[in-house]
């Protein structure tokens, strides 16, 4: 049974999204499904369209064509904030303010949530201790390295605890041990997730169901084990191997022929 969600619960749904971007389509007829709790992953790889998909949910792409709805309200029917405050993001390119302190940063994500100060600093505090960040709380966020940077704006979607994660590459930049410390909190909160991945370890460690893109589209869905085959890599990561258990064994890259149907060892 999923983490906490009923049969009927569906916190987001997608049906046929298409993103062009000048003349070109960047996603099309994407469909999928997330029910409360359940944490999904987008997979595929370089130019897949995956990032472009949740660019539209945290309404940093238009779409062309597309139903999008949060617990069965269409996306247009929230207003932006009504919406920022039920749906986070964590981006590749956050940007950084000039200025600011990692303190500041997170008490910015919860300045929507109408807090009192009191819940804005317990809220700040232990975010930033999640990530590992107390004893810098107050420096120049400019002075982070990239790993400190990601912590800082995980801290700042934890902080807020929105309904829904979307996570695009959020392990970008952070070693090991904080990939999974942080998927881990993610996980304990019993949220719904629909987040990218390169790592498709993390992938099966984590993702009750996944989407395998290629080219803009949805081309395979299911659990870990049925999506991530040693034919799929195969044909879409252009290596050869298969996961052992948990672990992905690799042999090695493939190069494809001229029909981009079949592979070679390098």
């Amino acid at each position: 049974m999923p983490r906490n969600a009923t049969p009927t619960e569906i916190a987001l749904q997608i049906q046929n999204l298409a993103v062009d971007v000048g003349k070109s389509t960047f996603v099309q007829g994407a469909t999928l499904t997330v029910p409360k709790g359940e944490i999904h992953g987008l997979l595929g790889p370089n130019g897949a369209g995956k990032t472009t998909l949740l660019r539209k949910l945290y309404r940093a792409a238009r779409a062309s064509a597309e139903i999008i709805q949060a617990f069965g309200r269409p996306i247009d029917d929230h207003s932006s904030l009504e919406w920022a405050k039920l749906v986070g993001a964590l981006v590749q390119s956050s940007g950084l303010l000039a200025g600011l302190t990692p303190q500041d940063i997170v008490e910015i994500g919860l300045s929507i949530l109408e807090l009192d100060r009191s819940e804005i600093a317990d809220r700040r505090d232990e975010a930033l201790s999640l990530v590992g960040l107390s004893d810098k709380a107050n420096q120049p966020a400019g002075n982070l390295s990239g790993g400190e940077l990601q912590r800082c704006y995980f801290a700042q979607l934890l902080a807020c605890d929105p309904e829904i994660y979307i996570l695009d590459e959020p392990t970008n930049h952070l070693d090991l041990h904080y990939q999974l410390a942080l998927l881990d909190e993610v996980q304990r909160r019993g949220r719904t997730v629909l987040m990218t991945l390169h790592d498709l370890s993390l992938a099966k460690r984590y993702c009750d169901q996944v989407y395998l893109m290629s080219a803009g589209q949805i081309v395979d869905r299911g659990t870990p084990d049925q999506v991530l085959t040693g034919e799929a890599l195969m044909q879409y990561y252009q290596v050869d191997g298969q996961f052992q258990g948990a672990a992905l064994s690799l042999v090695g890259p493939v190069q494809a022929q001229a029909s981009g149907k079949h592979y070679a060892r390098r």
